[in-house]
């Protein structure tokens, strides 16, 4: 599916670039020039990505702008000493009662297997897995945009040859040559902006989200381990200090 709207998309930029006639030069506005790279190069990675990839990129700079990774970072750790200092004073039923109130998906779904009594060999395996999915899916998407930053320029020279090529059919009738010359000046300028500007930026944030997303479901991982060995505050403590955070008030 990804593919065929690849296909039709890059068939309708060339298409559009071909018949859409300027009757003179416009400055730096350029309808065909615009589209063609606005449209192509996204296409041109649905030939090889799943639409979904889109969606996952966009989802994470969506997430970015809102959502503060230090802030998460500290309400997972305050979270991980509550559950310690509940299993050592009442077992480890009383996690049922914080279960409700844990927002992080990775950390929900560890406790939840350590509720259903799961070995840590399963827990381990189990969440390691959705921690490698995850960072699939996201290092997909910061290629994907990392690729269209490199698209888009030679994408800007297709439509300058192309403009080039409707400038020489033209010769003879110097009004007409706007169309080409618009299409052979901005479509090289659009493809330069747009991958270095926009798409190299967009794909660099997405690996920047992924690597702290690691780390910090990383440092989820080792506090379900911690909890499900029934580990004291301290030794949670030091596995935090190993991913730059320390809980501001201990439970001892």
């Amino acid at each position: 599916m990804s593919g065929l709207l690849g296909i039709c998309g890059i068939a309708f930029g060339l298409y559009f670039i071909f018949t859409f006639k300027v009757t003179e030069y416009s400055g730096f506005y350029d309808p065909p020039s615009l589209v063609f790279l606005v449209l192509v190069p996204p296409c041109i990675m649905l030939l090889s990505h799943r639409l979904g990839d889109f969606l996952t990129g966009f989802r994470i700079l969506f997430r970015s702008m809102f959502q503060n990774t230090s802030r998460q970072q500290q309400k997972v750790i305050a979270t991980l000493s509550d559950c310690s200092r509940k299993i050592r004073e009442e077992g480890m039923g009383s996690l049922m009662q914080l279960k409700k109130d844990i927002t992080h998906e990775l950390l929900a779904d560890g406790i939840n297997l350590i509720i259903s009594n799961f070995s840590s060999e399963e827990i381990q395996h189990n969440l390691q897995s959705k921690i490698e999915f995850k960072q699939t899916k996201m290092t997909l998407a910061s290629h994907l945009f990392e690729n269209m930053s490199r698209v888009s320029p030679g994408v800007g020279m297709i439509g300058t040859l192309i403009g080039l090529v409707n400038m020489m059919a033209n010769l003879s009738d110097p009004k007409s040559l706007g169309s080409g010359m618009a299409i052979a000046l901005l479509t090289t300028l659009y493809g330069l902006i747009v991958g270095t500007l926009i798409y190299a930026p967009l794909g660099e944030k997405i690996s920047i989200e992924s690597e702290k997303c690691y780390q910090l479901d990383m440092m989820v991982l080792e506090g379900v381990m911690a909890l499900k060995d029934k580990k004291s505050s301290l030794h949670l403590t030091h596995i935090v200090k190993t991913y730059g955070r320390v809980p501001e008030t201990p439970q001892k």
